[in-house]
């Protein structure tokens, strides 16, 4: 249905991914992952969160949730643009 895959190192949290199904997308329960995530991440002394996703995905998911954009790779791949995200945590 869904899921989160990341992990945590330097004080950090890296969500590599992130995944709703699509006929569930809508519903809240992607914030809720994330939040979860954070939250452990939180617990594990992480100070902030790091995620990558593409022009043609969520980044304004990301973006409504607080998190930054503090680089973009355009034409990574093909004509897409990769963008890097942060979220300050606590």
């Amino acid at each position: 249905m869904a899921g989160l895959h990341g992990s945590t190192w330097g004080k950090a949290g890296f969500v590599q991914t992130l995944w709703v199904r699509e006929d569930l997308r809508g519903r809240g329960l992607g914030s809720k992952l994330l939040v979860a995530a954070e939250r452990e991440a939180t617990r594990r002394g992480c100070s902030e969160m790091h995620l990558t996703t593409h022009s043609y995905q969520a980044p304004d998911f990301y973006r409504h949730l607080g998190y930054e954009v503090i680089g973009e790779l355009p034409g990574w791949p093909l004509d897409t643009t990769r963008i890097f995200l942060r979220k300050r945590l606590g």
